[in-house]
């Protein structure tokens, strides 16, 4: 899969979590969330496929803009604001060190002009708490200060598209969601819709899909997955989006 896409040779390349899995869900040592962390990451970026797709996109001057999901923050489902804070900053550190991002302050959350388009990396994990203590916050996923961030990222001068990425799926496609938040929902939804060219891009589920029927485009571009008792079929799972003068083409690439 990492060889197709570098065949589709992207000016931009957006890896939006999952990007390893973690072995362990409860981890309560930040020394040995970071050791296992540094092993996974490790690996990946030696896989020859991975390695030679960012080595493309790097000397073709291209952008790779990553972020952490859950399986490679502190685990399944875990989010940071119900763990230890040391456990979060250990998480975000290997991040950093293997993907050097673009930053906000000491934060992972980013907007980047890439053509036409404002893209808009979130960090949907280290301020984030389960649904079941944070549902009706209208800060809840994201915390006060990138909710502040993201609606002067919007309200700034347009370019023609706005991508916000988001690690997990917009509407509810699997067991994680920003339904679960319905007043965060609703407050992401006000945001974006009916502002022409704004499109939510998410993952986490491990297939593709286009939702539009709540007044917010979200195109589910998600998780590279191999052959497996899980996932029971090599899947492809990436998205092409193609900008010009006239509009954006999307290409979902499945099984």
């Amino acid at each position: 899969v990492w060889a197709d896409i570098t065949h589709e040779r992207p000016d931009a390349l957006l890896l939006l979590g999952d990007t390893v899995y973690l072995d362990h869900d409860n981890h309560a040592d930040p020394l040995e969330l970071a050791k296992e962390l540094r092993t996974l990451y490790g690996r990946q970026f030696a896989e020859p496929n991975f390695a030679s797709l960012l080595a493309d996109v790097k000397a073709r001057a291209g952008r790779i803009l990553a972020i952490y999901d859950d399986h490679d923050f502190l685990g399944n489902n875990r989010y940071g604001g119900d763990h230890d804070p040391a456990l979060s900053r250990a998480a975000r550190e290997e991040f950093v060190r293997v993907f050097s991002p673009v930053m906000t302050g000491a934060d992972v959350y980013s907007v980047q002009r890439i053509g036409p388009a404002d893209v808009a990396v979130l960090d949907e994990r280290f301020y984030r708490r389960s649904p079941g203590s944070s549902r009706a916050d209208r800060d809840a996923i994201l915390g006060p200060a990138q909710w502040q961030w993201l609606e002067q990222v919007a309200a700034a001068p347009r370019a023609p598209f706005l991508i916000v990425c988001s690690s997990t799926t917009f509407h509810e496609f699997g067991d994680e969601s920003w339904e679960q938040y319905p007043t965060a929902f609703e407050r992401m939804r006000s945001l974006l819709r009916g502002r022409s060219g704004a499109m939510i891009v998410s993952g986490d589920v491990h297939r593709n899909a286009i939702y539009d029927d709540s007044g917010v485009v979200e195109i589910v571009c998600s998780g590279v997955a191999r052959n497996g008792i899980v996932f029971g079929s090599p899947r492809r799972n990436y998205g092409v989006l193609t900008f010009d003068d006239e509009g954006v083409r999307v290409q979902l690439m499945s099984l």
